[in-house]
């Protein structure tokens, strides 16, 4: 198997047309992967939920090598976030993967964290994955996250022609 490249991405963020957030780009990937539509990064948990050193470094790779823009901004709380994109806009050419990462650019942040980490709970074997990220995350998994998070991971398993269907959790 094949491991994420620098050009892989500046694919993601091409067909996203700009992804605010590391967080957000992070869990965009995971996704893909955990769908079959990635490019073969590895995902381990971490604090934020599935996380990849190997995408951090290929990140890196992507803005040095000028495939992708970073602009790191400040956010109104005082806090920095990046926000990346790429000169042209161009889809991958792979509908699921497409249709995933536009889902995840337009998704709430926090939905978006607390969807992908049940999943890749679900994946790892956890029983009941909302349960388990509720209790990782109690600081973000209010009922308001929680619903908008289990009704956004619907939306993710109701695409059509991903390989790897996402695991069916209530």
């Amino acid at each position: 198997m094949s491991r994420g490249t620098a050009k892989d991405v500046a694919a993601v963020v091409s067909a996203a047309g700009e992804i605010i957030g590391r967080t957000r780009l992070q869990k965009t990937v995971s996704l893909l992967e955990m769908a079959g539509v990635g490019y073969g990064f590895v995902f381990d948990y971490y604090k934020f939920g599935p996380f990849s050193d190997d995408l951090v470094v290929s990140i890196e790779r992507a803005v040095d090598l000028d495939y992708v823009e970073e602009h790191v901004r400040r956010a109104n709380w005082g806090g920095i976030y990046s926000k990346f994109s790429t000169r042209v806009h161009r889809l991958t050419g792979v509908q699921a993967r497409d249709e995933l990462i536009v889902l995840a650019r337009d998704a709430d942040a926090v939905a978006l964290e607390l969807a992908v980490t049940a999943g890749f709970l679900a994946r790892e074997g956890v029983t009941d994955p909302w349960k388990e990220v509720r209790a990782r995350k109690p600081e973000k998994a209010d009922n308001s996250h929680l619903t908008k998070a289990k009704a956004l991971y619907q939306k993710f398993r109701q695409v059509k022609g991903i390989p790897n269907p996402l695991p069916e959790i209530a």
